[in-house]
Formats: C-alpha cells, sequence, structure tokens
C-alpha cells in the first residue's frame, strides 16, 4: 500500500493529541525504568493502548492514566458512557490493582 508524504503529514496531524501523548508517556518512562519500576510501566502502557483502542471511548485523548504502585489514576472531561467505559477498562487491564477515578462527567448524572 502507499503512503505518501503528504499522507503521513496528514494521518499525523489528525493523530498528533496521541502522537504527543505517547511521547510524553515515553519520555516519564524512561527514568522510572532506570530507576527499577518497570511493573508501573509497563502496566501504565498496557493501559493506555487499551483505552487509546477501546472504541467505547470515541476519542480516547480524553481520558488521561497513569499507574503508580499498581493503582491506575484515570483524569479527564468525559461523557457518562466514556466514564464507565474507561472504569471498566481500568479494573481489567492487567498490572493494575485498583482504579483511583478522577474523571468529570461532560453532563451531570446520579452516580449509583
Amino acid at each position: 500500500m502507499p503512503f505518501s508524504r503528504l499522507g503521513a503529514v496528514l494521518w499525523a496531524w489528525r493523530h498528533r493529541q496521541q502522537i504527543a501523548g505517547w511521547a510524553g508517556w515515553m519520555t516519564r518512562a524512561v527514568p522510572r525504568i532506570v530507576a527499577g519500576d518497570t511493573r508501573d510501566v509497563v502496566a501504565e502502557g498496557r493501559l493506555k493502548a487499551a483505552l487509546t483502542t477501546d472504541r467505547r471511548l470515541g476519542d480516547s485523548d480524553q481520558v488521561r492514566a497513569e499507574v503508580i504502585d499498581g493503582v491506575a489514576v484515570l483524569h479527564g472531561v468525559v461523557s457518562p458512557e466514556a466514564h464507565d467505559a474507561a472504569i471498566d477498562v481500568a479494573t481489567t487491564s492487567s498490572g493494575v490493582r485498583r482504579v483511583r477515578d478522577e474523571l468529570q462527567e461532560t453532563r451531570g448524572r446520579r452516580r449509583r
């Protein structure tokens, strides 16, 4: 499949937030790996990949996640449906023992 330079530039522009998010993750991951914190780095990478590919989340740039000592911390402003999906993805992600939900919803709803 041919891939022109213009096509690559347009693809990169369209996905610039995801690219920046992954670049930021890699920048933060290097010092943690050097310090021996590979378990959380791998868990965070898996969680980030799962959040990026889950279709229920729509625009995955809305959810930011980090894993600290096995605890996934979720940040962002999302719809109620995306909120439920992000919690589901995080709780089933390998290497995550607990989830700290700091997500905010775009419109109010009653919590269960």
